[in-house]
């Protein structure tokens, strides 16, 4: 299949799969089940949520394990490069290095405290707020690159980030202000304190990006091996650090902690709807982070800036229709007044956003050339976040070289 088709598919998988994601993960903290007590609660487990977003990022280690081998065989001149789409045609890289699998637990700690903020976040958002606000990414990645890094960020860039912070303003705004649908009700007190989680969660991933280029600049690290070790680094922490810990912490949850594992466990088993959205959940994590590889490393920015508004809008527009088609059930978004102030920071945030990678210059200086930015495809290089939100970080001075983040899993 030629080129342009595969890059066509590799888009719709990104828009496709991130929506289903983001969609998913609030069905679920949305359903019921029995717990171990016999009342029938919601299912809002933002520790549980982490812990099956890692598993469906260790699945991916399934597909770099198999990378491994052909380029192994190809090395060995005993099977045809079977990856050259990956490989550009070139001689099959070495394996990497056992160092690379263990740095990645540093990253992994990262992401898990900062996804379960923005799930928190989520209890008490629409999808749609909630995906618009992960753009403050693209602040707190910069601010930690600059701070840490010590690398300077251009006027056009920092204009950028100025157009996002108001386009938050203006998003954050419309949800505070939005009249609440008939039995779905969240206190003022409760959106604003979601929001703040999602902010919050955003800093802490931001701090992920700049470890993992500090850890993993030199290691040559393939990028489904950053994805696979964080989700299987992450599943090893949850089960032996943060579930024990949460199992003793007073909380609501049965038993008189925070979060019961065994709980948890209990009401995925009296549900087969919340064991279906989970399988799917698993699948579409699997398949949206493999889709963002391919994006990063086919695309230019341009393309990974219009596919992440895409899949906001995505999100936004199915949020719409469902309570448009069904204006009573517990799931869905109605459209308000103050819908059109949400339309607009949108708008907005996918201008700042645009200006942040240099695509709008607005007559500043830039730190790269046109061409580059709106031609160029990504290079496969470490670090990669998790292929979600494309963001080129700025260069380093002394070598050229600029992290690029294309933060997915989910989701986040």
């Amino acid at each position: 299949m030629a080129l342009d088709g595969l890059a066509v598919i590799y888009a719709m998988g990104l828009l496709i799969f991130g929506a289903l994601n983001t969609l998913s993960t609030k069905l679920t903290f949305q359903m019921t089940s029995r717990d171990l007590t016999g009342a029938v609660v919601t299912f809002q487990k933002p520790w549980f949520g982490v812990y099956r977003m890692f598993q469906g990022m260790s699945i991916v280690m399934l597909l770099h394990f198999g990378i491994e081998f052909w380029n192994r065989k190809k090395r060995q001149g005993l099977q045809p490069d079977l990856v050259e789409p990956l490989n550009k045609g070139g001689a099959p890289p070495a394996p990497a290095p056992l160092r690379s699998y263990l740095v990645v637990i540093v990253p992994s700690a990262f992401d898990l405290f900062g996804t379960v903020c923005t799930y928190v976040g989520l209890f008490y958002n629409s999808p749609s707020i909630w995906q618009m606000f992960r753009g403050a990414m693209v602040i707190f990645a910069t601010f930690f690159t600059v701070v840490i890094l010590k690398r300077k960020l251009s006027p056009c860039r920092m204009f950028g980030i100025f157009l996002v912070i108001v386009a938050l303003a203006a998003v954050g705004a419309s949800n505070l202000l939005a009249e609440q649908p008939s039995g779905q009700e969240v206190p003022m007190s409760l959106r604003l304190f979601g929001m703040g989680m999602i902010l919050l969660g955003m800093f802490l991933q931001g701090g992920q990006v700049v470890v993992e280029e500090l850890l993993m600049k030199d290691l040559n690290a393939p990028p489904l091996l950053v994805v696979g070790m964080e989700g299987v680094w992450g599943c090893i922490l949850m089960m032996a650090i943060v579930f024990p810990i949460v199992g003793r912490i007073p909380g609501p949850d049965y038993g008189g902690c925070q979060e019961s594992l065994e709980n948890d466990f209990a009401m995925v088993e009296n549900s087969q709807e919340l064991q279906s959205v989970i399988v799917i959940y698993l699948i579409s994590v699997f398949t949206f982070n493999i889709a963002g590889m391919m994006v990063t490393y086919q695309l230019s920015a341009v393309h990974r800036t219009l596919l992440e508004a895409s899949r906001t809008a995505v999100i936004w527009g199915i949020d719409l229709g469902i309570h448009a088609y069904m204006p009573d059930s517990s799931f869905g978004e109605a459209w308000n007044k103050w819908s059109y102030l949400q339309l607009a920071g949108f708008a907005l945030l996918v201008i700042g956003q645009a200006t942040y990678g240099e695509m709008l210059t607005w007559g500043f200086r830039t730190s790269k050339p046109a061409a580059k930015v709106m031609a160029t495809p990504s290079q496969m290089k470490s670090p990669t976040g998790q292929l979600q939100l494309g963001v080129d970080l700025p260069e380093d001075e002394d070598t050229g070289k600029g992290c690029e983040v294309t933060m997915v899993q989910e989701e986040s």
